[in-house]
């Protein structure tokens, strides 16, 4: 039996796996997020120049980022396996053509060795992070509830936590400024402290006070927090206050008309020059049955679409609206499926969270 081609044998094993969605993918995403990766690093153009001298000096400064991101080592490794190219190509000489060949092949090697070791550990906090968001129940007192979260990335700065406590129950939603691991590794701070304080404090604006207090200690300046803190009443009434964060939206279904929560409070971080605890106002409202609550991150409204369009406060409302007489599970899925619709074969460019509420 003939073994077939031994160079289509080749070009199938390393395209066996390979699909449109993945190329799609390299295309669509990848190649933005290594542009955004380095784009810090490249000064802003100088539009009094000619669009030639632009083009130049743009692929200058992306040449120099990347080489820079590379250590001293690969750097110079780097730098000597170009230098054997163009000596070999001008020569001509194909023993350093080839010495190039090797030198690019093992620096990859390396790079790609360091990227799935990075990989490997993001999954393993990717677990963890998941396994710390909390198994709620589907009803509170008197309200079904349901509720989302996901990350743009491995690991996420969104935070939502639903706390069974003091005869009460508390629900938080919480956005770290910016994404991936940095954000993550804020957010588990936040949750730690917060389950801490619940132990001592009863008020949710005395816990945010507090928490305050705890985690603005040792926090970079570039980070902040917005956070929504609610309590849920045995009677059903609900207070809520938020610190910096993305109104409450109430949807009344006998009205048919939203009310947005927005109380006053700033971000947790910010330099408030010792106004925090003055602003920080604590709301109480009183949903009737089959009223709606809706707690989110800003992931929710600012999801956008390959033209870069958001998906919007209006839009979120629609859903609500329309759906606002099936099950809170039902109003979820109606939810997320609008705004993936909305966002077609755009990547996800934040976290996604939201708690939502229906009075019975």
């Amino acid at each position: 039996m003939s073994n077939g081609n031994p160079i289509k044998r080749i070009f199938d094993l390393y395209t066996s796996d390979l699909s449109y969605q993945e190329i799609e993918r390299l295309i669509k995403k990848e190649a933005g997020e290594v542009y955004e990766f380095f784009a810090n690093d490249i000064p802003k153009p100088d539009r009094s120049r000619s669009r030639f001298m632009r083009g130049l000096i743009f692929a200058r400064s992306l040449f120099n980022a990347f080489i820079l991101k590379l250590t001293p080592g690969r750097r110079i490794f780097y730098l000597a396996s170009l230098l054997f190219f163009f000596v070999g190509y001008s020569g001509p000489s194909t023993g350093y053509v080839l010495l190039a060949f090797l030198i690019l092949n093992l620096l990859l090697a390396f790079e790609l060795a360091d990227k799935l070791s990075a990989r490997g550990e993001l999954d393993v906090a990717r677990k963890i992070q998941s396994d710390l968001i909390p198994k709620y129940p589907s009803k509170i007192f008197n309200y079904d509830i349901a509720a989302y979260y996901e990350p743009a990335r491995e690991v996420g700065g969104d935070y939502f936590d639903v706390i069974e406590q003091n005869e009460k129950f508390y629900l938080a939603v919480g956005d770290i400024s910016g994404k991936g691991m940095a954000a993550a590794l804020y957010m588990v701070r936040v949750q730690s402290i917060l389950h801490l304080l619940l132990e001592g404090y009863t008020e949710i604006k005395d816990i945010v006070i507090n928490l305050k207090k705890y985690f603005s200690k040792n926090l970079r300046r570039e980070f902040f927090l917005t956070l929504s803190l609610a309590a849920v009443e045995k009677d059903g009434t609900i207070k809520t206050t938020r610190a910096g964060h993305l109104p409450v939206m109430w949807f009344k279904s006998s009205q048919k008309e939203f009310s947005i929560i927005n109380s006053a409070g700033l971000g947790i971080g910010l330099n408030d020059k010792g106004i925090f605890e003055k602003t920080l106002e604590e709301v109480i409202i009183a949903p009737e049955p089959n009223d709606l609550v809706f707690f989110y991150s800003d992931g929710v409204t600012e999801a956008m679409n390959l033209v870069r369009d958001q998906f919007g406060e209006e839009n979120v409302k629609r859903v609500i609206e329309y759906n606002c007489d099936k099950p809170v599970e039902e109003i979820k899925i109606a939810l997320l499926r609008a705004i993936s619709g909305f966002r077609g074969t755009a990547h996800q460019n934040d976290d996604i969270t939201f708690i939502l509420l229906k009075a019975n």
